[in-house]
């Protein structure tokens, strides 16, 4: 059963500014590691970052390109596009065209658990939009079949549903559910916080660790 879902709920504005400011490491790790993408998915340029609510895409078959074609007609100025192609990186599942139509519908930029084409073209031209994929293919099928939008996908192992904050640059792509996402920026800013002060005041960091103690605890360690 397919589903055209053509709009759903966003955060609020003010919630997705807060998050963009974060670190995507400590956010990360605040969230846990269900939350944090496969590693493999990367920006083409390592200088792109995003964040914005997620407008899931889900073709039916991987390697098919007619739900991410159809997708900018629906997002909205902000939005993230992302894409369950998969995890299958042989076929490209998006290219350049549907990059363009992305940029003129003003989305802050697309994540696909595949393969894109055409990336050496779209890194060098930028169309700015920060495209984040699994890898890169030359080839491309022209099959389009019917599938889904704005229903749960799972992308780079993490399930993704309509609306979810998508965090992402160089360090991952981090999935933040808006009810939790409060939470995870206050428990970020006061780690931040932290590490400032304690460089401020000149505390090295294994002091702050407390390394050595935590290693005698172990019985089996001998100390000479």
């Amino acid at each position: 059963m397919h589903e055209i879902i053509t709009d759903f709920s966003r955060p609020d504005r003010a919630l997705i500014d807060k998050v963009a400011k974060q670190h995507v490491g400590v956010a990360g790790f605040e969230a846990g590691p269900r939350q944090v993408m496969h590693p493999d998915i990367k920006p083409l340029d390592p200088e792109w970052r995003l964040c914005g609510p997620a407008f899931t895409v889900r073709p039916e078959y991987w390697d098919d390109r007619l739900m991410g074609e159809l997708a900018p007609k629906y997002a909205k100025p902000g939005d993230v596009l992302v894409v369950d192609a998969g995890g299958h990186t042989e076929i490209a599942a998006w290219g350049m065209s549907m990059t363009v139509a992305a940029a003129q519908a003003g989305v802050a930029g697309i994540v696909i658990d595949g393969s894109c084409m055409n990336s050496a073209l779209l890194a060098r031209e930028r169309p700015q939009v920060p495209l984040f994929v699994r890898g890169v293919s030359a080839t491309a099928k022209g099959s389009e079949q019917p599938g889904s939008l704005n229903v749960p996908v799972i992308c780079g192992g993490v399930i993704v549903n309509p609306g979810d904050i998508i965090l992402a640059d160089s360090d991952g792509v981090v999935v933040l559910k808006p009810e939790k996402a409060a939470q995870i920026i206050a428990a970020a800013e006061a780690h931040d916080q932290q590490s400032r002060s304690d460089k401020d005041q000149g505390i090295p960091y294994y002091e702050r660790k407390k390394s050595e103690e935590k290693v005698r605890e172990f019985p089996d360690v001998t100390w000479k």
